[in-house]
């Protein structure tokens, strides 16, 4: 089913001349990830933005997402749903990656470019569909909505961000419902972006985000695997009953990059009274793993933190190729090797990066 996408014509045009100007700041810049896309025949890569999409409302009557396929050539294209289905490469896994807040849609092309290439070199020889999934997560003071208000402290604009990217899970959702069948799923989310790649888990599961559910949920079981990098949430959420306590449901495998010297994580509890500790920092606890019951057989980590350090962003996880190997079984659906190792430093003996 497709999501009747309605772009109107100012609409593309902005657009268009938005992704003209990337395009010149990519040249500038020299994007190394062209260049590995060039090497790469089998790499498909599409930039999907749900940032004009209604938040706080009825998925219903399809969402209004803009594609943008990325070329071999350094080009970029504005096109639709069906030429977006029509390119994938048959049978190839779809890894949709989901970015997190204060991102901004220049920072959305440039880091996707990189992230395809980052995912790609760990596996040159596989086929893969690596779509970059963006939402509206714009700071640093947010226009919180339906109040009207600008928010002034940081611990408030990033709770509004992070209910902003659990509804967009519900779009995240409609975009894997709605692709062809025959394509696996995997998604990598980072920070909040994890938070969306839960939380769509967690509807095609049949639950609810915010009051709301999928609409015309899917009628086949389509295979999915995940990944969080510095996930932005409490370590319990994936609990039964709990906010995303149906994801574990459609995912046959949840992997938490674990790194306890995140800092900006670090200062997650503050959020509120009585917070809890985010996942990337906590791990799955041995109270979650005991309530999970025979669903934490599903969720496993990967100990990152004396690959990534102290650092937070996007960039601190996809320049590290050390973390994209240790990510591949996940992301081209492979067989786990025995004796697999949950960190980083057991998993290589490579210099450390810094």
């Amino acid at each position: 089913m497709y999501s009747r996408v309605h772009v109107g014509l100012s609409r593309q045009v902005v657009f268009s001349f938005g992704v003209a100007l990337i395009l010149i700041c990519g040249s500038a810049v020299g994007l190394t990830a062209a260049d590995a896309q060039e090497k790469s025949p089998q790499l498909n890569l599409w930039i999907i933005s749900s940032r004009q999409c209604p938040l706080g409302t009825k998925v219903i009557q399809g969402a209004t997402f803009d594609y943008l396929k990325c070329h071999r050539d350094r080009k970029m294209s504005v096109v639709d749903e069906k030429q977006f289905h029509d390119s994938l490469v048959p049978g190839a896994p779809v890894c949709m990656v989901v970015h997190g807040s204060f991102v901004n849609w220049n920072d959305v092309v440039t880091d996707g470019l990189l992230t395809a290439a980052w995912l790609r070199a760990a596996e040159p020889n596989r086929p893969l569909n690596v779509v970059v999934f963006s939402w509206k997560s714009t700071g640093p003071f947010t226009l919180a909505t339906p109040r009207l208000i600008f928010t002034a402290l940081p611990q408030i604009d990033a709770g509004v961000l992070g209910r902003r990217s659990a509804f967009a899970g519900l779009y995240l959702a409609r975009l894997i419902t709605d692709l062809p069948a025959g394509h696996s799923v995997s998604l990598f989310g980072h920070s909040h972006g994890s938070r969306t790649v839960v939380a769509g888990l967690h509807v095609l599961a049949g639950g609810q985000v915010q009051g709301y559910v999928l609409a015309d949920p899917p009628k086949q079981k389509r295979r999915m695997r995940a990944v969080l990098a510095a996930a932005a949430m409490d370590h319990h959420w994936l609990n039964p009953d709990q906010r995303y306590g149906r994801a574990l449901e459609s995912a046959e495998m949840l992997v938490n990059l674990r790194n306890h010297r995140d800092t900006v994580l670090r200062i997650y509890p503050l959020r509120h009274p009585f917070s809890n500790r985010a996942l990337a920092i906590a791990g799955f606890t041995a109270q979650d793993r005991m309530v999970m019951g025979r669903r934490s057989d599903r969720a496993s980590e990967i100990d990152v933190s004396g690959v990534v350090g102290t650092l937070h962003g996007w960039a601190a996880y996809y320049t590290r190729p050390v973390i994209s190997r240790s990510i591949a079984d996940q992301v081209h659906f492979l067989e786990k090797k025995s004796g697999t190792a949950t960190s980083i430093e057991d998993a290589t003996r490579e210099t450390s990066f810094r």
